[in-house]
C-alpha cells in the first residue's frame, strides 16, 4: 500500500491516515446507524485452557519478587487440571475457569498484548475484556494487516492464537457483537440467543418451584439480576413481557 494513496482522515476529532479505496465510503444520509469505519472483533482460541503457566509466571516476576507470593501463586496454578484430570506442574497450561485469581491473572497475560496493539501498532480505538477485544479503524485493509500482525505476535509470544471463526473485519453499520449485546452507533439489542434463553430459564424454574427444589424467592433474585443485565439493551420491551410471564407463572412481581 503506498503512502501516495493514503489521505488524512478526521474521525471523532482525531485524524487517522487512510486509503481511500479500502476505507468505508461516507455514510448515507437516513441511516440513522450509518457510521463510516470497519472493527476487527477478534476472540482467543479456548483462552483459559491455553494459557502457559511458565510465561504468565515469568511476566508476573517482573512486578512481583516476593518469593512467597510467587509460591503461592504458583500454588494456585498448579490446582488447575488439565483435560486429563491431572494436576497440572506449574508450567503446563491452563487455569481454573471461574477462579477469581484466574480472572485476575487473564488480564495480567493479555496485557502484553494491550501494550502491543496501543504502543506498536498504535491503534487509536481498542477496548478488551478477558480475551474479548474490538479495533476500530476507517480502513478495512489496516485492520486486516493489523490482524495478522496480532495473531503472528500471539503465538510467538504468548503461545496463544485468534480463533479463527470468531474473529472478522465488519462493516460499524451491521453492528458489533460484545458481552452478549448486539452494539450499534445509536442503541445496543440482547443477541437473540440471550433474549430466547430467558423464557425456558424461567419454564425450568416454575417446575422446580413446583417441585419444592427453589423458592419463589431464588426466582425473583434470579430474574433481578436478568433485567439488571438486560437494561444495557435497548429491551423495554422485552423486560416488560418477561416480567410479565412472570407474574403469571408466580404471582405480581412488586
Amino acid at each position: 500500500m503506498g503512502r501516495e494513496n493514503r489521505v488524512p482522515v478526521a474521525i471523532n476529532g482525531e485524524q487517522e491516515t487512510v486509503n481511500p479505496e479500502t476505507s468505508a465510503p461516507p455514510p448515507q444520509h437516513g441511516n440513522r446507524n450509518a457510521i463510516a469505519g470497519y472493527a476487527l472483533k477478534a476472540d482467543i482460541t479456548h483462552y483459559f485452557d491455553t494459557v502457559d503457566q511458565g510465561i504468565l509466571l515469568r511476566i508476573v516476576r517482573c512486578r512481583i519478587k516476593d518469593r512467597h507470593v510467587l509460591w503461592l501463586i504458583k500454588k494456585i496454578l498448579n490446582n488447575h487440571k488439565n483435560g486429563n484430570g491431572k494436576q497440572g506442574t506449574g508450567n503446563g497450561l491452563g487455569m481454573a475457569l471461574g477462579n477469581l485469581t484466574s480472572q485476575f491473572f487473564a488480564n495480567v497475560y493479555l496485557n502484553e498484548l494491550d501494550y502491543f496493539v496501543k504502543h506498536k501498532l498504535k491503534a487509536k480505538h481498542y477496548i478488551r475484556y478477558v480475551d474479548d477485544f474490538v479495533i476500530l479503524h476507517r480502513d478495512r485493509k489496516v485492520l486486516e494487516g493489523w490482524r495478522q500482525e496480532i495473531d503472528a505476535f500471539l503465538n510467538e509470544k504468548l503461545k496463544i492464537e485468534l480463533h479463527p471463526e470468531k474473529t472478522a473485519v465488519v462493516p460499524l453499520e451491521k453492528g458489533i457483537t460484545l458481552l452478549g449485546f448486539r452494539v450499534f452507533r445509536h442503541y445496543r439489542l440482547l443477541k437473540k440467543s440471550n433474549a430466547r434463553r430467558i423464557w425456558g430459564r424461567l419454564d425450568r424454574f416454575k417446575e422446580k418451584c413446583d417441585a419444592g427444589e427453589i423458592r419463589r424467592e431464588d426466582v425473583v433474585r434470579s430474574l433481578d439480576g436478568w433485567l439488571a443485565y438486560a437494561k444495557f439493551a435497548n429491551s423495554y420491551k422485552l423486560r416488560k413481557k418477561v416480567v410479565a410471564k412472570f407474574n403469571r407463572l408466580f404471582g405480581s412481581y412488586i
